[in-house]
């Protein structure tokens, strides 16, 4: 079945004059929602002696974080239709800066998990806001790159605030939520800056012939999308399930394996390293051969690699570049998956298209620790544990190959 063409009069507003400018707040805003997935994990053993928190306590904590941002997704990317891309982006920013400042305050472990939800929920309505928003100020050609580039911030994010929290962990793990907190508030009166691109209209905002977004969640298996919804979220899933797997369980299993804390902890790094580079020269091809084609030949190979990779747990040197090389094709081409969500909607319904799609790799992403985790407890060899989680990650490719061949037709 063919996708049917978007016949709805759309007028968006005029680009910003600095559209470069609106990428640097957004790069800005990814970094930011990066490092805040990944600081619980820098600071877990800080946190759970300080709240008497278990194994299994922390890694709901993880979970509730994940959790909110999939909601998030779904629920305010439908209210960034409706009301528009900026309103949502700004009071999500707000609401993420607060949570993670109350986070510093939480001495017991129920207040702290539900503001880890809260927290991972409006930045999940603010990635299903900034997506769009970066998208339509930069016209057809240059919108998959800058999407592209501008995700490059999530590992970015990652690897920087890594950083910062060696430097400053000895502060206390409450210091570093605090600071986190600040600098995301900061960020509030930049957000409202930036120009909103879903309808240019001079009517009053409660004008019922004042056009805006018509998206609903049935619109986006309606109109020929079906199956195009289905295996892109199918996709997306299965690719967040293998990088939050290997992101989570790789520096633990490189300690099992007999490295030391040292090695363990740069083979997450380079992981994420690696993923900054392919994204980077991804965006190179992406002009050139297509999102799609490029997306599928990446994670294609990134399969291989990630089924060879329990061999070389040999030498550091070998496992190093290993991890290099997944990074750069598994998580390098999952950076585009933003501009591939937002090439498969419409203006109109584009933000709920992107947040149905981030809560189908948050799903993933919940999932993925909790397989490697049952696969480690049942002392599954190395070698078959990664041949394992090359299947998820062929199937992804294949999944993206079939979408790319029904958006030519």
């Amino acid at each position: 079945m063919k996708i049917a063409k978007d016949t709805t009069v759309q007028r968006p507003l005029a680009r910003s004059r600095t559209p470069l400018g609106l990428f640097g707040v957004s790069f800005a805003l990814v970094m930011i929602d990066g490092y805040d997935l990944f600081m619980v994990s820098f600071v877990a053993p800080l946190i759970a002696k300080d709240l008497h928190l278990n194994f299994a306590s922390i890694g709901t904590v993880f979970a509730a974080g994940l959790a909110g941002s999939m909601v998030g997704g779904l629920v305010l990317g439908h209210v960034a239709d409706r009301v528009g891309r900026r309103p949502t982006l700004v009071i999500s920013l707000a609401a993420a800066g607060i949570a993670t400042l109350l986070c510093s305050q939480a001495h017991l472990f129920g207040a702290f998990a539900a503001l880890r939800f809260l927290t991972g929920l409006a930045l999940g309505g603010l990635l299903a806001s900034i997506v769009p928003l970066v998208a339509e100020h930069f016209p057809a050609p240059q919108r998959s790159a800058a999407v592209t580039v501008m995700f490059i911030g999530y590992p970015l994010g990652a690897v920087v605030g890594g950083a910062i929290t060696a430097l400053l962990i000895a502060q206390g793990w409450r210091h570093l939520f605090l600071g986190a907190g600040v600098v995301t508030l900061i960020l509030v009166p930049i957000a409202l800056l930036l120009r909103e691109t879903l309808y240019a209209s001079d009517a009053p905002f409660d004008d019922p012939h004042r056009p805006r977004g018509t998206a609903s969640f049935i619109a986006l298996f309606t109109e020929g999308r079906f199956w195009t919804t289905i295996i892109a979220s199918f996709a997306i899933f299965c690719l967040l399930l293998v990088t939050y797997l290997l992101n989570s369980w790789t520096p633990l299993i490189a300690a099992r394996s007999g490295f030391s804390p040292t090695t363990a902890a740069w083979c997450g790094v380079l992981l994420n390293l690696g993923g900054v580079a392919g994204a980077l020269a991804s965006t190179l091809l992406v002009a050139r051969f297509g999102v799609f084609k490029v997306v599928t030949v990446m994670v294609s190979g990134g399969s291989l690699a990630v089924a060879s990779l329990g061999y070389l747990y040999g030498s550091a040197g070998a496992l190093y570049c290993g991890l290099g090389v997944i990074g750069l094709l598994v998580i390098g081409g999952q950076q585009n998956a933003p501009a591939i969500s937002v090439q498969l909607y419409p203006q109109r319904m584009r933000s709920t298209g992107v947040g149905w799609q981030f809560a189908a790799g948050r799903f993933g992403s919940i999932l993925g620790p909790i397989i490697g985790g049952r696969l480690l407890s049942a002392n599954v060899p190395v070698q078959l544990l990664f041949e394992l989680i090359a299947i998820p990650t062929l199937l992804s490719a294949g999944a993206y190959t079939v979408v790319g061949l029904r958006r030519q037709e």
